[in-house]
């Protein structure tokens, strides 16, 4: 999630200050969590700070997939929808660039509207 967030939050060619408190409260909302791994948290936190190609998200979302029955893929599929829109909103202004990206994970994941 935290990576598929910094691409759509960079994927316009700019990266306010609007979005970097979305993803910043995101990554806040795990820390209350609780029982996550340290290194998976530092692992999640980290992710900040590379940059992601649209074909890695994608590839890396296929890959998260792999192992739930076809309810729970949905639901997965429809949580990171939520949340990509989420941050897509989050600056206030919806690039074509944005757009587009976002046509593109849909179409690939079987999302349609």
């Amino acid at each position: 999630m935290a990576k598929t967030g910094v691409f759509f939050a960079h994927c316009d060619g700019k990266y306010d200050q609007h979005e970097v408190d979305f993803l910043n409260g995101f990554l806040g909302g795990i820390d209350h969590i609780g029982d996550i791994d340290e290194t998976l948290r530092q692992e999640i936190k980290d992710s900040l700070n590379h940059t992601y190609t649209l074909e890695n998200i994608i590839e890396e979302t296929q890959q998260l997939l792999e192992g739930f029955n076809e309810d729970e893929q949905k639901a997965i599929i429809t949580s990171i929808y939520l949340f990509i829109r989420k941050v897509l909103v989050s600056d206030k202004n919806l690039e074509s660039v944005e757009k587009k990206n976002f046509r593109l994970w849909k179409d690939t994941f079987g999302i349609e509207n």
